[in-house]
């Protein structure tokens, strides 16, 4: 995800990474702290290990935009407690694809209606974490344990999440699929121009 943010954004602002192993194009430092030019935003799809930089970039009033799903939820409130006393913005999702909104309102309403059976997230063996960010998000929000997810690793699979509701009588099924990665970068511009004009 960090390269295509790259792609997307490299030829309208600068980008400096923070980044030990040295990004091939992008100029990198060791620490945020070394950048001395105004931030305009700190963004963050790497792992958990970038709270530190974050809680320091908040503190400076930066507004950060993260999407990395290691975080504990712990974590994420307290990121947004910080963020509060310095009258800045930090913006975490599991998922910035559009679709997974209307996922979330869809499962909300079949939550009144029916139980729910099943809980499945499908992704790519390349996918770290286990059950994934949005799958834990969509259980917290369902007030179920996430030991119920069933997580799945397939070679190549694409991002898919699937909630099974039913009754003695019937069953809805709930999929949200991820098709090409394009549906992230689109949701996350939406929230970066909101940051940028604010």
């Amino acid at each position: 995800m960090g390269n295509q943010i790259y792609e997307k954004y490299k030829d309208d602002f600068e980008i400096v990474g923070i980044d030990v192993l040295k990004h091939r194009n992008a100029r990198t430092v060791q620490s945020i702290e070394e950048i001395s030019d105004r931030i305009d935003v700190v963004v963050d799809f790497s792992s958990p290990d970038a709270y530190d930089t974050l809680a320091f970039a908040i503190r400076q009033g930066c507004p950060v935009l993260s999407g990395t799903t290691g975080y504990r939820f712990e974590q994420i409130d307290e990121l947004e407690k910080l963020a509060k006393e310095n009258h800045t913005s930090f913006i975490w999702k599991a998922n910035y694809a559009k679709g997974i909104k209307l996922f979330t309102k869809l499962i909300e309403a079949c939550e009144k209606e029916f139980e729910i059976l099943d809980f499945v997230e499908i992704h790519a063996t390349s996918k770290k974490d286990a059950p994934s960010g949005t799958a834990k998000v969509l259980a917290r929000n369902l007030h179920i344990p996430e030991r119920k997810i069933q997580s799945l690793r397939i070679n190549q699979a694409p991002a898919i999440h699937e909630i099974i509701f039913s009754s003695e009588d019937e069953r809805v099924i709930l999929r949200h699929e991820i098709i090409h990665k394009r549906a992230f970068i689109i949701g996350f511009d939406e929230e970066l121009r909101k940051i940028l004009r604010s």
